[in-house]
């Protein structure tokens, strides 16, 4: 007798790490995630008010956010926090993933790390890259992608004046595609928006429309990486197909 499916998660269940003010994530993973993939979530928190100390700890706790979510039985799990892999840098980001796949017995995946996944599947090696994030944050960022092989040949802040990581929560869809727009898209392979925070989704799905060139951001890629990993035969050969 075959076991019964359950009602939500038929096929599989994902997790995905949140920092604890972000309001984006879940609804983003749900509204890209085949209806049959459940996804499930925790909040990343740390007591410093120092968002940079934050920023160091979620990725060196992997392991014990993963623990949160006690006997459910998860087919992959999704760290939803582009900021924390540019802090850490490309090395460091790889070996604490590494290490936390291999001590939870699941796959583990980064946003930052899912948009490298999903450029090399495109064969895109230059990008015009926009992003929420305060100077210091998006230089971390630019130099992340640089030691990842990529050439940045165009770069947008959403909001120069801005330095409080918070505020990037009070972005919306309709940031995400003013800033697309106004990227130089000429000798450029891929676009890219970065950041779990900034809703783009509905962007995405405007943008595409208005370019030949690919599309990422964060939250699709990560949605693209965990379908792959969780249920490979939902998952589909362009991230971009999760928007349709």
């Amino acid at each position: 007798m075959s076991e019964p499916k359950a009602d939500y998660g038929p096929r599989a269940r994902v997790g995905v790490a949140v920092p604890h003010t972000n309001p984006t994530v879940e609804p983003e993973m749900r509204a890209l995630l085949p209806e049959s993939i459940g996804v499930y979530a925790t909040r990343l928190t740390h007591p410093s008010p120092h968002v940079e100390e934050r920023l160091k700890h979620y990725i060196r706790h992997i392991p014990e956010a993963i623990s949160t979510f006690g006997e459910m039985k998860l087919a992959a799990f999704g760290f939803g926090c582009t900021g924390t892999s540019y802090v850490a840098g490309l090395d460091l980001e790889d070996r604490l993933t590494a290490e936390a796949s291999e001590r939870t017995s699941l796959p583990v995946i980064t946003a930052a790390q899912s948009i490298r996944a999903a450029l090399k599947e495109l064969g895109c090696h230059s990008i015009a890259l926009v992003s929420p994030y305060p100077e210091w944050l998006a230089d971390a960022g630019y130099r992340y992608w640089e030691d990842a092989g990529l050439r940045i040949v165009d770069r947008l802040r959403v909001d120069p004046a801005l330095t409080d990581t918070h505020k990037i929560y009070e972005f919306t869809s309709d940031d995400a595609l003013a800033g697309l727009r106004q990227l130089n898209a000429a000798e450029v392979d891929c676009l890219v928006a970065s950041g779990t925070g900034m809703p783009t989704v509905r962007a995405l799905r405007t943008f595409i429309a208005e370019t030949e060139l690919p599309v990422l951001s964060s939250n699709l890629s990560l949605a693209w990486t965990l379908t792959r990993d969780a249920a490979p035969e939902l998952a589909p050969s362009s991230p971009q197909q999760l928007l349709s």
